[in-house]
């Protein structure tokens, strides 16, 4: 028998969250398909225009559209690529490749943002070019599209694998929490313990109880409210960095260094990526892991920075409405968007061995 070849399409420097369940995708293939050649390759570069306006997610002017002549075994795509411009980015790729005889893995995937016409914008598309296999990564996606592909399974998002694909490198730094705010401007956060913990807080200060200290996080009201705004989150960092009204100077929680971590390396802007102290960022994913792994806490809009440090065993809190969240709910950490919490690493361990198991069973 011949080797198997799958291909994944990313890109990490607009986001390097996609690194994290990219690098999970490529681990689950190695383990479920012993002896298949699978590799990374470059995304679509429509996924480089992510300005909200016309271009939005369009294929630039001039770009050799490399996928459509790629011929693999199973192209790959993971993430939450099932949005509303999904059609548009993918259409022609799906059919060239589908002609040729390239099957479809949907490995890990979710929906965007979650709205009805998104769901059956992608139902729609996909009943066109059904996949072999898709394992989603929320209850919400397997339950819309698990009746398309010829295998289905409820699964979870790659990036739960990592600790199987990276082993963290220890390091000398302090005791220190992780700022991860890049579509929203970054909070002041401080211990407030004369204030009462009641569960009520406002939409720009939270507070929580954490390690028997009481803290509260306050992002700037008015910033924060225009960065909630719908297409706004996207760009907000790149307008207000150049005004200095992104980032803060905090140096310091309690007995806590911070480090600030930056997901959106590329485009490079250095007003907007290196806003305070101890701020890091990088076109490689590794180093993120490693300081995931070892933070005392983390507190990010970005789904892919809590998870990281979640499934190392680290407790994080996510500050997003986002229903992209749901693939932290479908392993019952829905909590995290209330305040700090650990992962039930045993469940995590038993759920990535049985979606093993389950692509062991397709005959790929």
């Amino acid at each position: 028998m011949s080797e198997k070849t799958f291909l994944i399409p990313v890109g990490w420097s607009p986001n390097i969250g996609n690194a994290f369940f990219a690098l999970g995708a490529q681990y689950v293939l190695q383990k479920a398909v012993p002896g298949a050649r699978v590799e990374l390759t470059s995304d679509q570069a429509a996924y480089l225009n992510f300005y909200p306006g016309p271009t939005y997610r369009k294929e630039p002017r001039n770009s050799l559209r490399y996928l459509d002549y790629v011929r693999p075994d199973y192209i790959v795509l993971a993430g939450s690529l099932l949005t509303s411009q999904f059609p548009r980015v993918w259409g022609r790729s799906f059919r060239k490749l589908s002609q040729a005889g390239v099957k479809i893995i949907l490995l890990g995937v979710g929906y965007y943002d979650y709205s009805r016409e998104e769901r059956l914008l992608c139902r729609e598309f996909l009943q066109k070019f059904p996949p072999y296999v898709l394992v989603s990564r929320d209850h919400r996606t397997y339950e819309d599209l698990k009746d398309i592909a010829e295998y289905a399974y409820d699964g979870l998002d790659n990036a739960y694998f990592l600790p199987e694909v990276y082993r963290p490198i220890p390091s000398e730094l302090p005791p220190y929490i992780i700022l991860n705010f890049d579509k929203t401007p970054e909070p002041i956060v401080r211990l407030v313990p004369d204030v009462e913990i009641d569960g009520i807080n406002t939409p720009n200060i939270i507070r929580f109880e954490f390690q028997g200290k009481k803290w509260e996080v306050k992002f700037p009201r008015l910033r924060f409210a225009v960065s909630r705004i719908r297409g706004v989150d996207k760009a907000y960092g790149f307008i207000a960095a150049p005004l200095g009204m992104h980032g803060t100077k905090q140096y310091r929680v309690g007995n806590w260094m911070i480090i600030r971590t930056v997901h959106q390396f590329n485009p490079v802007n250095k007003k907007r990526i290196f806003r305070g102290p101890n701020t890091f960022a990088g076109d490689l994913p590794y180093v993120y892991l490693d300081l995931y792994a070892q933070t005392s806490l983390t507190l990010s809009d970005r789904i892919h920075a809590v998870l990281a440090t979640l499934v190392y065993g680290k407790p994080a809190m996510l500050f997003s409405k986002s229903g992209r969240a749901l693939i932290l709910e479908r392993v019952g950490a829905g909590d995290v968007v209330h305040e700090p919490v650990y992962l039930d690493l045993s469940f995590v361990q038993k759920e990535k061995e049985r979606e093993l198991r389950f692509l062991k069973t397709v005959p790929f």
